[in-house]
């Protein structure tokens, strides 16, 4: 084209196209990651050219090919309208791993690998899913498993990541600096990432290399941010050693930090200093004259369970996103729609439909547990059809709303209120009380007797606190657990037996000692099963991690 007089832009768009790298770097582009990265800039280039031949066809009307090439050879800085400054020979060059592709240095410094940052394995892309669409159209992936939602997308993540890595330490020439932290102190655990351990050539912890003989190990330097700098001077204002033995080092640590907190920082004056202050107040939470004290059967069961772990979950210590709480409540409210006599095949496009609205992070462990959910319907379905012949229904998500009156002048009256799952009459006509769990461990057939749920919902029944429901003689209870299937009764059942008059007694005694539980100041934290799994337990005296600052 050159030797038929075609001009510059001319010839170089028809070298651009001949080329066929359009269409593969603009699908690189769109796949980002390192590699998208580099197909950006690739663009940005062939872009800034066809810029330059535009300037340069400008200046010289009949400019050949060969005076741009030549022109093009001749410049060492490109001509852009936003040039970059260039740095001194001696300055740190700081940048992102992606803007470091292509470059060296003697020494490179790669900081804060860490498990969770490093790889960063979150998922990536649009709400329209546009990433997943490029794969499709490009041959990456194959349809039938994208449509179906089965695609992991860990393991190119992954890949991608390490290879950003690999490249961030390929730029140094002679010395290569990987800073990572392993610390199980603070507000979360910091683990080194598992890139360390490949760069080293190791699948664990290595021995470390020890010092030339004689030498001491280095002193760590203060990082330079004022909560390190405030966390010091209250360490030597506090130590008793230093002020038995060095009292001007703590007089001149108090100085400082009165000139801090003088100017605002956080942290410097000692009314912010935990354990330091007393306490907020020391008035109980409500008086016997207030009223009855509302309480629900769940709360029976917690107050009697730990009062501490209550009293700190009620007042937002539990962010409600437990995805075992999330999935209780879905199976919860399906079952109700058994109860309705739903058919099972509406039931289950209902259950896919609500399970979109359920985040569980990984693809697959979120299809587990929609069949795993599913399957718990089907479990509920055989129960209730092998319990007909001694089970009547008289409802579902029955009201519990009624008066425990106050027996003694120190005795709280209680106000019941609550939802039973379902309701049924045995065959004397009597109200049972069934409360499904999606729990994965069933419990004892001894902890069932004494479950204090139940035992409230039997004390409502008896006092006449249950919906539709007149005051008589319970007919006992019991937990369906969904998730556990049973070749005889459909799912396992833990059943409460009618209670004798003694012991419907003793029961209505707990739960007036659970309202009294509620009153405070004072609430007692109970080691118990339930420690392993306690959302509070950060904030508990009864464990190590819960131990007041100054009880270190």
């Amino acid at each position: 084209m050159a030797r038929e007089g075609r001009g510059v832009e001319d010839v170089l768009w028809a070298a651009w196209q001949a080329s066929g790298l359009e269409r593969r770097w603009a699908a690189a582009s769109a796949w980002g990651g390192s590699a998208g990265a580099q197909a950006d800039r690739d663009l940005d280039a062939v872009v800034a050219l066809f810029d330059a031949a535009a300037a340069y066809v400008d200046r010289l009307p009949r400019a050949q090919l060969g005076g741009f090439l030549d022109y093009i050879a001749q410049q060492q800085i490109p001509t852009s309208s936003s040039n970059r400054s260039t740095a001194p020979a001696d300055a740190v060059t700081l940048l992102s791993a992606h803007s470091a592709a292509g470059r060296e240095w003697e020494l490179v410094a790669v900081a804060g690998v860490q498990e969770g940052l490093w790889p960063g394995l979150r998922a990536r892309g649009s709400l329209l899913g546009t990433d997943t669409l490029v794969d499709l159209v490009s041959g990456k992936v194959d349809a039938a498993a994208a449509l179906d939602g089965r695609l992991s997308k860990a393991a190119p993540l992954l890949a991608e990541e390490r290879k950003l890595f690999l490249v961030a330490c390929s730029r140094a020439r002679s010395t290569l600096l990987v800073t990572a932290v392993d610390s199980s102190t603070g507000d979360t655990d910091l683990v080194r990432s598992r890139f360390v351990d490949e760069l080293r050539g190791v699948d664990g912890d290595a021995d470390p290399v020890p010092l030339p003989e004689g030498s001491e190990p280095p002193t760590p330097h203060r990082v330079l941010a004022l909560p390190m700098l405030v966390a010091e001077l209250r360490g030597v204002v506090c130590d008793p050693v230093v002020a038995e033995h060095d009292p001007d080092k703590r007089a001149r640590a108090a100085r400082h930090l009165a000139t801090l907190a003088e100017a605002g920082v956080r942290g410097a004056h000692p009314d912010e200093w935990f354990g330091i202050a007393g306490l907020s107040t020391s008035e109980p939470l409500w008086h016997l004259g207030d009223g009855p004290v509302p309480l629900s059967p769940s709360t029976v069961e917690q107050l009697t369970t730990c009062p501490l772990r209550w009293m700190l979950e009620r007042h937002g210590g539990n962010d409600g996103t437990n995805t075992h709480a999330v999935t209780g409540t879905l199976v919860h409210t399906l079952v109700q729609a058994v109860a309705g006599r739903i058919p099972p095949d509406q039931l289950r496009r209902a259950l896919e439909t609500a399970w979109d609205a359920v985040d569980l992070g990984s693809q697959w462990f979120s299809r587990h547990e929609l069949d795993r959910t599913g399957a718990m319907l089907d479990t509920f379905e055989n129960w209730l059809q092998g319990t007909r012949g001694e089970l009547t229904e008289a409802g579902v998500e029955v009201q519990v709303d009624g008066i425990l009156a106050a027996r003694s002048e120190d005795e709280p009256a209680v106000a019941l209120r609550g939802r039973i799952d379902r309701l049924e009459h045995d065959p004397d006509g009597r109200p049972v009380v069934i409360d499904v769990k999606t729990a994965k461990t069933v419990m004892s057939k001894e902890d069932a007797r004494n479950h204090h749920q139940l035992a409230t919902y039997q004390v409502a029944a008896a006092a006449g606190a249950i919906e539709g429901e007149p005051a008589g003689e319970p007919g006992g209870a019991r937990l369906v657990f969904v998730a556990k299937p049973h070749n005889k009764d459909g799912a396992t059942q833990r059943i409460q037996e009618v209670p004798t008059p003694e012991k419907l007694e003793e029961w209505r005694d707990t739960v007036h000692r659970a309202a009294s539980a509620t009153q405070g100041p004072v609430f007692e934290a109970r080691v118990n099963d339930g420690c392993r799994h306690c959302p509070v337990k950060s904030s508990c005296p009864a464990h190590e991690t819960g131990r007041q600052v100054t009880e270190q």
